[in-house]
């Protein structure tokens, strides 16, 4: 990639803030972003009391932790951006439309490339990606995060051609589009127009990859339509076809739309529609699927840490031991019956369990555990039989076989594009500490670093850095308009002001569940 670079910054040396306002809506203002001051490390003494890192500690790994890129075919045909526009906070969708269409979509490829390219200049010893790769459980979403992350051309949509409601033609003022004229956007919240946007983003570009090993985990958008519907079949010809839907049917009655979404969703993708160019490499993958495209040469570990067992079976769930003294337990918590909350099954529980007996002594190694899901949101049992309520285990279960594992320190996840820290306690002292990190797709498009340390006095340190992508803070009018960085910075802006989501409020966290050091104790304390 080529284009306006600054040093790789960490948060503890500058962070993002409000800057002027660029634009006035009737329910909002729209305004750019600068540097600030950055934030200092905080401790947090929720397991352990608070000390600063002391001499002859021993480092392990700095890990980061990436998710929720959502790499996105923001044309596709299968996508529910049409649905939003009604059924966004209705009692029928349940939340299955509340956040679909993005202002910002279209660069969001180009925000993921500025933070692999920040990362991949980063001292790094592995990279933990916690799942919602893709956007709509797409071969072509697929093709392009792997091109992102291990380096090569990305191309995210098809023929380098976007057929979308952000086009002007596309006649629809619902959507922010940013070439010159009106639309909902421009009008509440004070939207600017970029003309040649589209343009801009539709071309290819080449990714110089992460350069770090990486560790890949499924998300409940790498496999369901739209990130819920487990329906792949009723939906195989319409996203490859050339058929865009652009509202629901006219006098379809959704009494439980979300219902109809996780059984067949075909009723409601067969409203009006607009002519696209039919693409094939727009096919659905599966489990299977999305495994062996990990399995490449070349790959680092092989396989991103997928096993040929995993690619055998489908499932998404193994171990990987990067450094002596460290081991990351992946775990597969997508509910394969649908809906976008997570669980795991009986026998990854007991699998778990196995791979934590014993682990007690201060010889074994440390363990920290990946998901998409985080406890919050594994308790999903859409689907299971009412004859086998068992079927599945969910976040208490599961916390339960980790607390008797004192080896047990951390838990890395995402799904809910927040920052946010949880302790979780064990009974005899001490505990783990749950790390739900933001997405790069929406507001603050954050990572984060997390040093694994074992202090001398036999406690485990655990500092956490977030990382701003260091693109330039500023998406004005001196950069080049066609550089990745400039798209990357004006996505991050979009993704600051977009009123729908609420981009700007609280998806950042507060200080304590930013730059912080946690310690965990790893004998018992009482």
């Amino acid at each position: 990639m080529t284009g306006e670079r600054a040093a790789p910054a960490t948060t503890a040396e500058q962070v993002l803030v409000p800057g002027a306002t660029l634009g006035i809506g009737s329910d909002g203002t729209y305004r750019g972003l600068r540097a600030g001051p950055g934030e200092p490390h905080r401790t947090r003494a929720d397991l352990a009391p608070a000390a600063p890192p002391g001499p002859g500690r021993r480092v392990l790994a700095t890990l980061a932790h990436l998710t929720d890129l959502h790499v996105v075919d923001s044309g596709s045909p299968a996508r529910l951006d049409f649905a939003m526009r009604t059924g966004a906070g209705t009692a029928s969708w349940g939340g299955a439309v509340d956040w679909v269409f993005r202002p910002q979509e279209l660069l969001g490829t180009h925000a993921a490339a500025a933070m692999v390219d920040t990362l991949a200049r980063l001292p790094v010893d592995l990279c933990v990606v916690t799942g919602d790769n893709v956007d709509n459980a797409q071969a072509n979403e697929l093709a392009a995060y792997l091109a992102l992350l291990d380096g090569g051309p990305v191309a995210p949509l098809p023929d380098g051609r976007y057929a979308g409601p952000q086009r002007p033609d596309w006649d629809d003022d619902w959507y922010w589009r940013p070439d010159p004229g009106d639309d909902r956007y421009k009008r509440r919240w004070g939207f600017p127009t970029h003309p040649g946007l589209i343009e801009r983003a539709e071309r290819g570009f080449v990714s110089t990859g992460l350069g770090h090993p990486w560790l890949a985990c499924l998300g409940n958008h790498d496999l369901l339509v739209g990130g819920a519907s487990a329906a792949h079949a009723a939906l195989a010809t319409l996203v490859t076809g050339d058929r865009k839907p652009v509202r629901l049917p006219d006098g379809l009655d959704l009494p439980d739309a979300l219902t109809t979404l996780l059984t067949d969703p075909t009723p409601i993708f067969g409203g009006p529609a607009r002519p696209i160019p039919a693409a094939a490499g727009r096919a659905f993958v599966d489990a299977a699927g999305f495994v062996t495209a990990h399995r490449h040469p070349g790959a680092r570990p092989p396989g991103h840490g997928f096993t040929p067992a995993n690619e055998r079976a489908g499932t998404g769930y193994y171990r990987h031991d990067p450094v002596p003294g460290l081991r990351v337990l992946v775990l597969d918590t997508n509910h394969p019956h649908g809906h976008w909350d997570g669980s795991v099954d009986r026998d990854q529980l007991a699998w778990l369990e196995t791979e934590l007996a014993g682990l007690d002594g201060p010889d074994d190694p440390l363990v920290v555990l990946a998901s998409h899901h985080a406890s919050q949101s594994m308790t999903n049992a859409y689907g299971v039989c009412p004859d086998r309520p068992a079927e599945r285990a969910f976040a208490d279960e599961l916390l339960r076989i980790a607390l008797r594992c004192r080896n047990v320190v951390l838990w890395l996840n995402g799904h809910h594009h927040t920052n946010r820290i949880v302790a979780h306690f064990r009974a005899d002292g001490g505990g783990l500490y749950e790390v739900t990190t933001a997405a790069v797709t929406d507001w603050p498009s954050q990572a984060r670093l997390i040093e694994v340390a074992v202090e001398a006095d036999g406690t485990c340190c655990l500092t956490s850095t977030m990382v701003d992508h260091d693109s330039p803070a500023a998406a004005g009018p001196d950069l080049d308009p066609a550089s990745v960085p400039a798209l990357a910075a004006l996505h991050r802006e979009l993704a600051y002001n977009d009123g729908v989501r609420a981009g700007r409020w609280g998806a950042g966290g507060s200080v304590a569940d930013r730059n912080v050091r946690m310690r965990v104790p790893l004998r018992p304390t009482r």
